[in-house]
C-alpha cells in the first residue's frame, strides 16, 4: 500500500470513520449461529440489483441515508448508473424495496478482498430481520468469489451500525479522518483496504463539496 504525502489544507471540521475487516469464514460462523435465533421471514425477498430498478435504488439510497446520523452526499442517478450493480442486493418486504446492501471485490495484486460499501433499511421497516437477509446474501455473494477477508468502514458516530457488523466478527483496524472544509484536490487519505468504501457510493462526504449534508 500506498501512503500519500499529501497534506489537506484549510482548518475545517473532520469526520472519523472506522475501518473494519473480518474473516469472511469467521463472520459466515457468526452469521450462522445468529441465523439460529433469528429466522429471516419468509415476506422479505432479496435479489440482485437490475438496471431497470436504478431510479427506484437511488431514491431507496436516499431515504435510508436521510435518517443516519452518518453526514452523506445524496446519490444522483448520474452516479449511480456508472455503478457496478453485480454486488448491490434490494430487499424487499412484501414486494415493495425497503433496504440494501452494496458489496464489491477488490484486487490488490495476488490480494484479493470484499468491501461492503454501505447498508441502509429504511426506518420504519427496522428490526423486521431486513439487514439479516442483507448480510446473508452478502455472505454468500463473497464466498462464492473466494475472498477471504471483508473490510467496511462505519461513522465513529453510528453505533447502530457498529453494533451490528461487530455481530458479524468486525474488528477496527484502521482509522480515517476527513477535513470536511479540505480545499479542492487535497487528500492525506492513506491508500487502505477500504479506501474507496462509502466514497464509491457517495455516502462519505466528499471535502469541498458545499452540498453535502453535514450532520
Amino acid at each position: 500500500m500506498v501512503e500519500s504525502k499529501a497534506k489537506p489544507r484549510g482548518t475545517g471540521r473532520q469526520r472519523s470513520y472506522i475501518v473494519m475487516r473480518a474473516e469472511t469464514q469467521e463472520a459466515l460462523k457468526l452469521a450462522a449461529e445468529r441465523w439460529k435465533e433469528k429466522e429471516v421471514p419468509n415476506y422479505i425477498k432479496v435479489h440482485r440489483l437490475r438496471k431497470k430498478e436504478i431510479d427506484s435504488f437511488v431514491d431507496l439510497y436516499n431515504r435510508c441515508f436521510i435518517a443516519s446520523p452518518d453526514p452523506f452526499c445524496p446519490l444522483t442517478i448520474d452516479d449511480a448508473k456508472r455503478l457496478e450493480t453485480e454486488g448491490i442486493f434490494i430487499a424487499e418486504l412484501w414486494g415493495i424495496p425497503c433496504g440494501f446492501i452494496a458489496c464489491f471485490i477488490e484486487k490488490e495484486g495476488e490480494s484479493v478482498y470484499g468491501e461492503i460499501t454501505g447498508i441502509g433499511v429504511l426506518l420504519q421497516r427496522r428490526r423486521k430481520g431486513v439487514a439479516t437477509a442483507l448480510i446473508r446474501r452478502a455472505t454468500k455473494y463473497f464466498l462464492d468469489a473466494g475472498v477471504n477477508e471483508v473490510y467496511c468502514e462505519v461513522y465513529e458516530e453510528n453505533n447502530p451500525s457498529k453494533m451490528l457488523i461487530t455481530a458479524y466478527g468486525f474488528k477496527e483496524v484502521n482509522r480515517r479522518s476527513i477535513q470536511l472544509e479540505a480545499a479542492q484536490g487535497a487528500s492525506a487519505e492513506r491508500q487502505y483496504p477500504g479506501g474507496k468504501i462509502m466514497r464509491r457510493l457517495g455516502l462519505r462526504p466528499r471535502p469541498g463539496c458545499e452540498s453535502c449534508r453535514d450532520i
